[in-house]
């Protein structure tokens, strides 16, 4: 932290982000200051930034939890935000609500069931309101999409099943994890073809598995971003089917 002794009328600037702060009153132990700072940028000050704070740990209930489960939550409301922002953009604002109040009331159900005709994928997601979110983003992207809760579900819906074009698969899963699973579909020849892309809060070394060796076409570190993640999957598959 940077301290400083200023006077009244003296200011100190941050040419670079175009900002200003003016000393303006002084009494006694109260110092009266001016900002003169963009549009764009937030100035909060700081009991509310703190009073914000609790608020939204106690909103989510995060006191207490692990940083895997902070991640999830945190995920859940990134791909809550987009994909309620793509419902907006395509002429569904009621419904982009519904979804933004049904994740945070839960930070589950299932997936919505509209059909496109594009390619398939499997989602691997424990947490049911993370995995409704992110089905109903890649379904509006295109994606026909099939989700299950953990490895040994994937490996079942994989037998079962006429095998999908792409696997997004969670990482910290119960029964088997993503890891163990990921192996496994690489163990067997008639998952071959399959674009395996790896959704997790740990790096493959903290996870204990080899990305390349995998043939992981990429690894996305949670909270996710789902616009990349589409760009990602969509680039993937496309050099893929090029080739």
């Amino acid at each position: 932290m940077l301290v400083l002794s200023r006077r009244v009328k003296d200011s100190i600037e941050f040419p670079e982000l175009d900002i200003k702060v003016e000393i303006l009153q002084v009494k006694g132990s109260t110092v009266r200051v001016g900002i003169d700072a963009p549009v764009e940028i937030k100035i909060i000050r700081g009991e509310l930034a703190n009073e914000s704070t609790k608020y939204l740990t106690k909103k989510l209930n995060v006191s207490g939890d692990s940083e895997h489960e902070i991640r999830n939550k945190l995920n859940s409301l990134k791909i809550a935000a987009a994909y309620a922002k793509e419902l907006i953009a395509q002429g569904e604002p009621r419904l982009a609500a519904s979804k933004l109040d049904a994740s945070l009331a839960s930070i589950g159900g299932d997936s919505d069931t509209v059909e496109n005709s594009g390619l398939t994928a499997l989602l691997v997601e424990d947490t049911a309101n993370e995995r409704e979110m992110l089905a109903g983003f890649l379904r509006l992207h295109g994606y026909n999409v099939r989700s299950v809760g953990d490895g040994v579900a994937a490996l079942e819906y994989l037998e079962a099943n006429s095998k999908p074009d792409v696997i997004l698969m969670d990482i910290n899963l119960p029964r088997m994890n993503g890891a163990q699973a990921i192996r496994r579909i690489r163990e067997n020849p008639a998952f071959d073809g399959i674009e395996i892309f790896a959704v997790s809060g740990e790096s493959p070394s903290q996870a204990g598995i080899n990305a390349q060796e995998n043939r992981i076409a990429k690894w996305f570190q949670k909270p996710l971003e789902p616009s990349q993640l589409i760009s990602a999957i969509n680039q993937h598959v496309a050099i893929t089917n090029f080739a």
